[in-house]
């Protein structure tokens, strides 16, 4: 009888998961909606609470933050260690395609990968400045089958949602893995301070609505943060701290 229950259970699975389905986060309560803060820059715990995020990162591997969204940490580049404890997620290095920010080779960024896998249940990648579909360096990094739970995106190509949701999806498509957006925006910071209104206000809003509606409803989107980029129509903060409009559009998103 038991074995007859067990094959009965195995079915039931089998039919309910295809091959062409991908991993989901473990079992959390968090919110995907969250948001990166260098917490370097006079930001704290009050700029979580008025995005009303579910969780975290700081381009850190630790915090001295006390709020009730959950942090994650991140090992920003090969000269810096894992975390000293465990933890549940951990964000791979940012931009390693980029000689201004971790700018490592793939073969670096191998050699260090364990440390972090030693330290994690659920091991983001290497979260790339370009594209993940065209990266030579990604290609050169998943090739030796690296452990790699989720694929991570930075995005900054307009307010133009519909070019968002179709590359995510191809991205998807193409690594069959969770997907992590864990800096997007219309515009970067550096592109903000030289064009500060090159996006109005209504199609950054319209933008924000739109993409957070389709990863809210998406699965394989586990978790995204809006990138501030300090001044203009990407920035969800004024300079003494209050919320702009594309803040309070971002913090209206529903968790």
């Amino acid at each position: 009888m038991r074995r007859l229950f067990n094959t009965l259970l195995w079915l039931v699975y089998a039919v309910g998961v295809s091959a062409a389905d991908t991993p989901t986060e473990k079992p959390t309560s968090v919110a995907k909606k969250g948001f990166g803060l260098a917490e370097h820059k006079d930001m704290d715990a009050h700029h979580l609470e008025l995005l009303k995020v579910g969780w975290y990162y700081n381009w850190g591997d630790s915090t001295k933050l006390h709020t009730t969204a959950e942090f994650v940490p991140m090992v920003y580049s090969a000269h810096r260690e894992a975390p000293k404890s465990s933890c549940k997620f951990l964000l791979g290095f940012n931009e390693p395609d980029h000689p201004k920010q971790a700018n490592m080779t793939p073969g670096e960024a191998l050699e260090k990968w364990p440390s972090l896998v030693n330290k994690t249940q659920f091991m983001v990648a290497p979260a790339l400045a370009g594209n993940p579909l065209k990266s030579e360096w990604l290609a050169a990094f998943l090739k030796p089958d690296p452990k790699v739970d989720a694929i991570a995106l930075h995005w900054y190509k307009g307010a133009d949602a519909a070019r968002f949701i179709k590359d995510l999806e191809e991205i998807h498509t193409r690594y069959k893995k969770p997907i992590w957006v864990t800096e997007f925006a219309p515009q970067t910071a550096a592109d903000s301070a030289e064009n500060p209104t090159k996006f109005s206000q209504a199609k950054v809003n319209t933008f924000i609505e739109e993409t957070t509606t389709f990863m809210e409803k998406t699965s394989w989107v586990q978790r995204y943060a809006w990138h501030h980029s300090g001044v203009g129509t990407s920035a969800l903060f004024t300079k003494t701290g209050e919320l702009t409009e594309t803040g309070k559009a971002y913090a209206s998103v529903k968790k």
